[in-house]
């Protein structure tokens, strides 16, 4: 087993670029080990590899020693995980097209556990921002790992709330998983290996790219039992996604959102073409036929939230009632309210000290 995985990682650390290709080279050719064997002009004869990719592979396997290469490998952390191998998804290699193998940093998720994808705009709005969080919290609570792809916006928000509330996230990314892509993510990327793992197809060392970035979502989907949209433009990268998991048979869920607002206008367009539109996490876990059995702690935080409003002030209870999830400032706070400028500073203040409502720009305020 040795002997042939050092070679199957070194047919894995080849296929930048055309990965998806990887598997169906190994059955041709009849194992990776035969495959290192071929002369350039026997491997260029294989049905999906040209002339110049098996010139490349050739010289570049000059340089490659596959045990020593495998055995510093193995040193790394990283999982190396075929897709013969007992640990290999039985949700992924249920799919046509599936990665040869993965690499993994941290754990992969169990086949026998509901798992949802919650995927969405990346430059979202308060409203998306707040809901993949209260999404994020939720799933974890209901004991459902959240798969997404780490990317800014909706994905590492939704994954943050997962982890924050100790539940379990699973990353999928366009590049090697030793490269945490984007940076700004550092945190979330540092949590995921502890709590749950950041899976790729793609060799360590392997930077990301945008071409690699379509093909990862299969994966994201594919190891999803339901793929919730948060917020989408009409022309989005995330659709891609949904297009992937429909081709899988999975089962879509969007929010519901404005029908004059950009960010939802792809929501709206799958809504029309028949997903599920989702409000709560009640909804969600009803879809995924899962009960929700720490649903009651989400709801009696939204009754803690209540009795604080109760408890405040009128000026409190006013200003409150002014505010959502769209950014208003304290010139439009006034003119709504009407109120003293020391009236509603004061406010202002106390409502964000009981945590109802938060500053998102200067002097920029939304609910909590």
């Amino acid at each position: 087993m040795k002997d042939d995985i050092m070679y199957d990682y070194w047919w894995a650390c080849m296929g930048e670029g055309y990965s998806r290709a990887l598997l169906s080279l190994v059955m041709q050719a009849g194992s990776s080990r035969r495959l290192y064997e071929m002369d350039e002009r026997s491997m260029a004869g294989l049905k999906g590899i040209s002339k110049e990719s098996a010139r490349i592979i050739v010289e570049k396997r000059k340089s490659w020693d596959p045990e020593k290469k495998f055995e510093d490998f193995g040193k790394t952390g990283i999982r190396f995980v075929p897709y013969y191998l007992k640990e290999y998804p039985e949700k992924l290699r249920r799919i046509s097209g599936h990665p040869f193998a993965l690499f993994v940093k941290g754990e992969l998720p169990e086949d026998d556990t509901k798992t949802v994808a919650v995927i969405g705009a990346r430059n979202c709005s308060e409203y998306g921002r707040r809901v993949a969080s209260e999404f994020g919290r939720g799933l974890a609570l209901a004991g459902v790992p959240v798969i997404s792809g780490m990317a800014y916006g909706i994905d590492g928000i939704a994954q943050n709330a997962c982890l924050d509330e100790g539940g379990r996230s699973y990353a999928v990314l366009g590049c090697g998983v030793d490269i945490c892509y984007p940076e700004s993510n550092r945190n979330l990327y540092n949590r995921l290996s502890g709590n749950g793992g950041i899976i790729s197809e793609y060799p360590p060392g392997c930077p990301p790219k945008a071409s690699l970035f379509p093909p990862r979502n299969r994966i994201i989907s594919a190891l999803s039992d339901l793929v919730i949209v948060v917020e989408a433009r009409k022309r989005s990268g995330t659709l891609i996604t949904v297009d992937m998991a429909l081709e899988q048979g999975k089962d879509i869920a969007v929010v519901p959102g404005r029908i004059t607002d950009p960010l939802s206008e792809g929501c709206v367009s799958l809504w029309k073409q028949g997903a599920i539109p989702v409000s709560d996490i009640e909804d969600i876990t009803e879809i995924i036929g899962k009960s929700n059995i720490k649903g009651q702690r989400v709801r009696d935080e939204k009754d803690h939230e209540e009795a604080l409003i109760i408890d405040g002030s009128e000026n409190e209870k006013l200003i409150f009632s002014r505010l959502d999830l769209d950014p208003k400032s304290i010139e439009q706070i006034r003119r709504e309210t009407m109120l003293e400028t020391f009236e509603l500073i004061e406010g202002i203040m106390l409502l964000r000290i009981k945590g109802l409502i938060r500053e998102v720009g200067k002097d920029c305020y939304v609910r909590g």
